[in-house]
């Protein structure tokens, strides 16, 4: 069975193992992104400054565990040096471990292509589906890029769903975020040891999703801030030019970031603008699959939960369909 899987962030990765696990020849599947690296929104970055190389992660802050598959799959990339717990908690601890990967969120996912020998094509954009299959026809597509993206690849090579499943899959809707990634002169002085600040809906702070010294949280080895803001900010200063949204990215962390929240004070600022940050609502079903010659299955954080652990467990999920359609 020939596959195609779009997409090296965590659902793609995920797939890709199963398809391997389950027998697919290494020859036969393809991996492709169109970013420079693995990870997706699991996203770390490097910043060289004056004082030195910032290290953030700016899209995923951490994941948990909850399902069989994924905990056995984190345990193993803890023994591969891959992950490592962050904190269990932020605020009240609630026992339950928040993961990081060990230098930064692409640890994971890198260790997820390694650990099975999947050498993704790297800076790879497929625009029109329909051209790719022409050329390199397939079995089976799995597409993990945020559903509006992949129907867009797929509209003019005939390869949508039927019209009802087609409007059902148009309905989802995603939030934007912006991340601010700041390297400040000193390091933050209004956060817990840890490092992390959550705000989920805080009436304290609407502006903000959420805060993180990275140099706290162990991947930076010179402070290095990366703030959240929230969904209804980000898409309130989606259009607005960087020295705004940096002004109201500062203002907001204040109380978090105390002295380091002096702009006159930042060796570097970086603004990241996610328009595809999580599902407004998630498919009642972990995978969709329709077609055949190829059998198409879409997977991603919209189908399983707008989680880490969504992710992993819809491109699992997407890769027994399309091997069950064979």
């Amino acid at each position: 069975m020939r596959v195609l899987v779009i997409g090296a962030g965590i659902a793609g990765l995920s797939a890709a193992r199963c398809l391997l696990k389950q027998g697919v020849a290494r020859d036969d599947l393809r991996v492709v992104d169109k970013g420079r690296g693995v990870g997706g929104r699991m996203a770390s970055r490097r910043m060289d400054t004056p004082a030195g190389q910032a290290r953030f992660d700016h899209g995923a802050q951490f994941f948990t565990t909850r399902s069989d598959r994924f905990s056995s799959t984190v345990a193993s990339a803890v023994e591969g040096g891959a992950v490592v717990e962050w904190t269990k908690g932020f605020g009240d601890a609630d026992g339950f471990p928040r993961w990081r990967g060990s230098e930064g969120m692409t640890s994971l996912c890198k260790w997820l292509a390694a650990d099975a020998g999947i050498v993704p094509e790297l800076g790879t954009r497929i625009l029109d589906l329909g051209d790719e299959l022409a050329a390199r026809p397939v079995d089976a597509v799995i597409h993990t890029a945020p559903v509006p993206q992949a129907l867009a690849t797929m509209a003019f090579g005939g390869l949508l769903p039927d019209i009802e499943l087609a409007q059902q899959l148009s309905g989802i809707h995603y939030k934007p975020t912006i991340a601010v990634m700041v390297a400040p002169a000193v390091a933050p002085i209004g956060l817990a040891d840890h490092g992390g600040s959550q705000h989920n809906d805080d009436p304290n702070h609407p502006d903000l999703a959420f805060v993180t010294d990275n140099q706290a949280k162990g991947i930076s080895p010179i402070p290095a801030v990366t703030i959240h803001l929230s969904n209804a900010t980000s898409a309130e200063l989606w259009s607005s030019p960087d020295e705004v949204v940096l002004e109201r990215a500062l203002t907001a962390a204040a109380t978090h970031l105390g002295p380091a929240a002096d702009r006159n004070g930042l060796h570097g600022v970086q603004i990241q603008r996610w328009r595809y940050a999580g599902p407004v609502e998630c498919w009642p079903e972990p995978t969709v699959v329709w077609g055949s010659a190829p059998v198409i299955a879409l997977a991603g954080e919209a189908f399983a939960g707008p989680k880490v652990e969504g992710a992993f467990l819809s491109g699992w999920a997407a890769a027994e369909a399309v091997l069950a359609s064979a």
